[in-house]
């Protein structure tokens, strides 16, 4: 199992971004993470090429959207695929 999937929030993270584009906040609430510890494990994911930053000021407030790329969805579709022929392999 490759590293990035052996870290529950940064599956959470992966999760949450399949579906879209979410920012910090959004990301913050549905992995009821505390602020440091989902920045760091989104700087591992954009580190690796899973996950893209787009930081912006929004009413003079900083705001961070993050995205699956491209190596983010084809690797997380890989990992899905390996698990459900595990679950295919127990029947």
């Amino acid at each position: 199992m490759p590293e990035v999937f052996s870290n529950k929030l940064r599956l959470s993270i992966i999760s949450a971004l399949v579906t879209g584009e979410k920012d910090f906040t959004e990301l913050k609430k549905y992995t009821e993470a505390t602020s440091g510890n989902l920045g760091a494990q989104l700087l591992k994911l954009e580190e690796w090429g899973y996950v893209s930053c787009k930081k912006e000021f929004v009413n003079k407030k900083p705001k961070s959207t993050y995205k699956l790329t491209r190596t983010g969805i084809m690797n997380f579709r890989e990992y899905v695929e390996m698990l459900e022929n595990v679950l295919r392999s127990m029947e």
